[in-house]
């Protein structure tokens, strides 16, 4: 099921900038007995990629409700937030977008993360690198070219998963899933730093007892299922 702009429709404006340039943001979040997990960490993480691409949209609370409307709906799935720059002219100006669209969709669960949970998966190494951009680090943005090569490639291969680098040949993320490792005791994830979407720094979190965990560093090598695009 798809909402734009609080509509229940799969149509939208052949000028919106979301189709033209990939001028937006996204997030996918984890749906749990009809409740967005991590809902105002979503909502942040959107906050953040509008500020960084200087996107003004001010709907907040009506998109909040609009994601939970949706979720409401589902009682295991994923949900997929969307807020585009809005219909524009001709060109890379962004000059008179003044009404930005934002996409809420749900889908079912993958059904293949309880076998791999079961399993495990296999890795090919994607020939495909990830580019770096210091300035577009830590968002994700709807450029998605890079992740559509890699699994393009990876449907060439017998493999789950792909393991992808970046363009320096540092490992960073899977097609559509995060890495983590652990050595020992101590379980490894790498942070937002430098590169399009991600660029990891090692950063790994270690049981401490009951209360939790805590944060420290080295170097050691996982995979851990994401939501996907």
């Amino acid at each position: 099921m798809f909402l734009i702009n609080g509509v229940e429709q799969h149509t939208l404006a052949v000028n919106d900038r979301a189709a033209q340039f990939g001028d937006g943001c996204f997030t996918t979040a984890r749906v749990v007995n009809g409740r967005v997990q991590m809902l105002a960490a979503h909502l942040g993480r959107l906050k953040q990629a509008c500020q960084r691409l200087s996107l003004t949209f001010d709907e907040w609370a009506r998109l909040e409700q609009e994601m939970q409307q949706l979720a409401r709906q589902q009682f295991d799935g994923v949900l997929k937030a969307i807020i585009s720059r809005g219909p524009g002219g001709r060109g890379y100006s962004a000059g008179g977008c003044n009404s930005p669209t934002r996409i809420v969709s749900t889908a079912a669960a993958p059904a293949h993360y309880a076998e791999w949970k079961g399993r495990g998966i296999t890795l090919a190494l994607s020939p495909v690198p990830l580019g770096r951009n210091p300035y577009l680090a830590g968002i994700k943005h709807l450029n998605r070219l890079e992740q559509v090569l890699i699994r393009s490639h990876l449907e060439q291969t017998n493999a789950d998963e792909a393991l992808v680098l970046d363009s320096d040949g540092w490992l960073t993320e899977c097609c559509a899933a995060n890495l983590f490792w652990r050595c020992g005791r101590d379980v490894y994830t790498r942070a937002s730093i430098r590169r399009g979407e991600r660029y990891y720094a090692a950063i790994y979190y270690r049981p401490t007892g009951t209360d939790g965990l805590s944060r420290g560093r080295s170097e050691c090598a996982a995979v851990g299922a994401g939501t996907g695009g």
